[in-house]
């Protein structure tokens, strides 16, 4: 659902517009133009060329956010991929490794997830890397079944880290702000160009529901490239830690299974 600050821009824009085509036939002769016909093909011009613009951020902006979704995913399946391969290791390295696979999941959900509204990552999560990493490079491979495990492992731990990155990645606003400055000011262009054709010989209520229409198109239009653009913030579309946070309660209760004990908190947070 929309939040309440989207749908009031949204219908105050209209609200806006419409007003000042009311004033434009208040305030004016019949019409504008001795003959519309020049001025409709020079905002055919001008409509088509901001409609164009808009549907290509809006790409770039889905593409953002398909990255920021597939990454997500991506590393939440190699958590779980990982933990399934520490039961092929002896103790005490797998249960090292499913530990701080736990917690890391955990701090991805609980402390990196609200970082990345302000593009940062987490230092905790960074540690618990770390701690996974020296446990990896201890666990001593003797048979064929280690040299497979720890093979497959390390397949894993290539897609986690690309999966993290990816993540990371569209964490800050991938739409540059003369690109946001291009868009306004067609917004604004095209919505003026549509009042000035304002004309007291027609009904004002099919021409308020003309620039109404427009107006509202262009800013849902805009405000969904914001919240594409914006993956991690909880006003839009929002890429929620749903698949890390299931594969950091499966580890877990894995883990209670054994009667062993996390060597984090519920967030995370090392003991």
């Amino acid at each position: 659902m929309l939040p309440f600050w989207a749908l009031a821009l949204l219908a105050g824009s209209a609200i806006v517009a419409i007003v000042a085509m009311l004033a434009v036939r208040r305030f004016s002769p019949e019409s504008l133009f001795r003959d519309p016909v020049p001025a409709a093909a020079v905002f055919g011009v001008l409509g088509v060329a901001f409609a164009v613009i808009l549907a290509f951020v809006m790409f770039l902006a889905f593409e953002s956010y398909g990255k920021a979704t597939d990454g997500a995913s991506r590393e939440a399946v190699a958590v779980t991929q990982l933990a399934r391969v520490g039961r092929l290791f002896p103790d005490p390295q797998g249960d090292e490794l499913r530990d701080g696979l736990a917690c890391y999941a955990r701090a991805v959900v609980f402390d990196e997830w609200p970082r990345m509204r302000e593009a940062e990552e987490s230092a905790v999560v960074r540690d618990w890397i770390a701690r996974i990493e020296a446990t990896i490079s201890e666990i001593e491979v003797d048979d064929t079944v280690s040299q497979i495990a720890l093979g497959h492992l390390l397949d894993e731990m290539a897609v986690r880290r690309e999966g993290r990155r990816a993540r990371l990645a569209e964490a800050p606003p991938t739409i540059p702000q003369p690109v946001w400055l291009m868009l306004t000011l067609g917004a604004v262009l095209t919505i003026a160009y549509v009042a000035v054709f304002a004309d007291r010989r027609e009904r004002w209520w099919t021409q308020a529901v003309m620039i109404g229409s427009i107006t509202a198109l262009i800013v849902s239009g805009m405000l969904v490239i914001s919240f594409l653009d914006r993956p991690y913030e909880q006003d839009g579309a929002y890429v929620a830690p749903t698949e890390m946070a299931a594969s950091a309660r499966m580890i877990a209760e894995e883990v209670a299974a054994a009667a062993g004990r996390l060597p984090c908190d519920a967030e995370g947070r090392p003991n």
